[in-house]
């Protein structure tokens, strides 16, 4: 997909648009001024496309934009959530913890938690199953093929 080098992962639907632009970010002591942040900048830099539904997923915190056209490039996100609640099953399933989880195997982690989403419509999740942010992103990813962009 051009102009998306910075983006990890990508949610086609399918008549083959993007659902969701997604990155993985091993980052810690994030908020969502980091979040807003780094979003801002991959929009100014032209390497997310403005009208797409966002996620950024660190071992602590997933944000999460609806990215309607509207939306100011500096904006908080519309949902974020306990990425460690959230994500647990797949840091078992790895045996890493959150805390320590390198950014190789935590593009792994997200890449099969954004998968299982995609093919169940469930958020992956036993601990917060009523998340406003998983709900979102349930729907958003219902039937979608996943695809991660190799890191440039």
């Amino acid at each position: 997909m051009p102009g998306t080098s910075g983006i990890d992962f990508v949610a086609y639907d399918k008549e083959g648009g993007v659902a969701l632009l997604a990155e993985a970010k091993s980052t810690r002591g994030t908020s969502e001024i980091w979040a807003a942040r780094l979003r801002q900048n991959m929009l100014s830099h032209g390497t997310l496309p403005g009208a797409k539904p966002f996620l950024i997923a660190t071992p602590e915190r997933i944000y999460l934009w609806k990215q309607q056209a509207s939306g100011l490039p500096e904006a908080p996100p519309e949902y974020s959530a306990d990425a460690q609640k959230v994500l647990e099953p797949y840091f078992a399933k790895l045996r890493q913890e959150p805390s320590k989880i390198g950014p190789e195997a935590f593009d792994f982690l997200v890449l099969t938690w954004l998968v299982d989403v995609a093919r169940s419509g469930q958020n992956g999740s036993r601990k917060d199953p009523s998340s406003d942010l998983l709900s979102e992103l349930s729907g958003t990813l219902r039937q979608t093929r996943i695809e991660m962009y190799p890191v440039q």
